[in-house]
């Protein structure tokens, strides 16, 4: 039970900071029972291309929105990542939207 409990407080860490790091993003759903976030990117952002460069150029992985019935969003998972390497993480998708969103 106590490792259990200790999972679930680990998982609002990263939550926050995923959640913090999306904020530049126009609309944001999920991280209230899932233990993921969708992002809307910007009209006209193609969200694979968008996935790729998040990887190529600030070595995060997201899930593109079209893989999961939403084109134009992506998905990003808070739940595989010990806390302190969520935020890491969280820091360069941030960079990485703020920067990538004003390119496209």
């Amino acid at each position: 039970r106590d490792w259990v409990l200790e999972q679930v407080r680990s998982l609002e860490v990263g939550r926050k900071v995923i959640l913090e790091a999306m904020e530049p993003l126009e609309e944001i759903i999920g991280g209230n029972g899932a233990m993921y976030v969708m992002g809307k990117l910007p009209n006209g952002v193609d969200d694979q291309d968008f996935a790729s460069s998040l990887v190529e150029k600030y070595g995060v992985a997201v899930i593109p929105g079209s893989f999961c019935g939403y084109p134009g969003w992506i998905r990003v998972c808070y739940s595989n990542l010990p806390p302190d390497d969520c935020k890491l993480a969280a820091a360069r998708l941030k960079e990485g939207i703020l920067k990538l969103t004003s390119t496209f």
